[in-house]
């Protein structure tokens, strides 16, 4: 079937590179097919990044940033060299971030705020990202499915870590191996409290969740279990019964974070209480972890 499509295509646009197999190189990207998941390495595509950076990378970093990622702490800004490179980096590590190192996403998504007047602090939040790419470039992205009719989904947010107070929600979608469908994004509104901001972020992944299932059964694979975890019990409530689990400190919220329920009900999606400490999302909230914890066997 592969060969008959290749053959339609090359008609119209003439002889095409190609690959059969368990191993193709793509865009950067070291692909590998091993025991039912498939594996993706971007090591010479981090030595691009690491060397096209001006400073030398002479030291590893055990995490992709410090807890002070999301300051913006007064400094003086980069002269022009220094913030071209600082733009022209920052674009690469999105490219890779997306496709193979996820637990950068949360560190590349904030520096992609600054490329227009980048500082000193910025640049320094940089350079740690690539001492932590440089010790563990040889980690592969791995995917796979337990079961292809079972998605499960995780939700986490972080409350008033921004300096404008907004938070930030991150989430992530997996079939038993490894993630899809990420996010990691600043909230857009300021939240009175962490239960709203948590309901916020289950507005900001959802659309991600009901997208991936409508395509699975587009495909002929029609999920059996669906299911959102959350660490956050009251807002588990308000998710779940609507206005009814409201009180005087919920009451404000906008009309538009309770068409959640609606959805919930529609696609039968179940919401399953999930530890903090189990929280698979908390990669991408900037809590980094060991980088050989039990979650991440999740990612590598």
């Amino acid at each position: 079937m592969v060969e008959s499509v290749i053959k339609k295509i090359e008609t119209k646009i003439g002889p095409m590179s190609k690959t059969f197999g368990d191993k193709h190189d793509f865009l950067g990207m070291d692909i590998r097919y091993e025991k039912g998941k498939v594996k993706i390495g971007m090591k010479k595509h981090i030595k691009k990044v690491i060397d096209l950076f001006i400073d030398d990378i002479t030291r590893d970093a055990a995490t992709p940033a410090r807890p002070d990622l999301f300051d913006v702490l007064e400094s003086e800004l980069l002269e022009a060299e220094r913030g071209e490179n600082f733009h022209s980096v920052t674009a690469l590590l999105l490219f890779i971030s997306r496709r193979c190192r996820l637990d950068i996403q949360t560190a590349v998504g904030f520096l992609t705020t600054r490329v227009s007047c980048p500082t000193v602090k910025d640049w320094s939040k940089l350079r740690r990202v690539l001492q932590n790419l440089r010790g563990t470039m040889d980690l592969h992205f791995a995917r796979g499915a337990d079961d292809i009719h079972s998605m499960k989904s995780w939700v986490d947010v972080s409350y008033g870590v921004h300096t404008d107070s907004k938070s930030n929600t991150g989430g992530c979608i997996s079939f038993g191996w490894g993630l899809l469908a990420t996010k990691c994004q600043k909230q857009k509104l300021n939240t009175k409290n962490s239960t709203e901001g948590e309901i916020v972020g289950v507005s900001d992944i959802l659309p991600n969740m009901i997208w991936v299932s409508m395509f699975l059964e587009a495909q002929g694979f029609s999920l059996e279990e669906n299911i959102l975890y959350q660490d956050n019990e009251s807002a588990m409530r308000i998710i779940l019964n609507g206005k009814r689990s409201c009180s005087a400190k919920t009451k404000h919220m906008n009309h538009r974070y309770f068409w959640i329920k609606d959805r919930l009900e529609n696609e039968k999606i179940k919401v399953k209480h999930c530890s903090t400490d189990k929280m698979v999302a908390d990669f991408l909230q900037n809590r980094y972890k060991d980088p050989f914890s039990e979650n991440s066997e999740m990612l590598y």
